[in-house]
């Protein structure tokens, strides 16, 4: 879900991580700049009874990675991907 809602792809360092503790599912979700200079991170954790809980909680740690500025780091890396892409035509 973090991904998905980040339109995250193999060419951006997003990575999500979910445990199971103590009858809750805690997921912590990461993205960032190539370089590593800069790393946003969001951790969420809640009681997970079916899917669509599951599902608010990676949108929640997706959200909160959006409020720290995520989208511009996917879409500069996206960008830079494309036009890196049209030169090898």
């Amino acid at each position: 879900m973090v991904s998905r809602a980040l339109g995250g792809s193999c060419e951006v360092p997003l990575a999500a991580h979910a445990v199971w503790r103590a009858g809750e599912l805690y997921l912590t979700g990461r993205v960032s700049t190539t370089d590593g200079k800069r790393v946003l991170t969001a951790e969420e954790r809640g009681a997970v009874m079916s899917v669509a809980d599951a599902l608010a909680l990676g949108r929640a740690v997706s959200d909160e990675l959006e409020a720290q500025g995520a989208l511009e780091i996917v879409q500069a890396l996206l960008a830079g991907s494309q036009a890196a892409g049209k030169g090898d035509a």
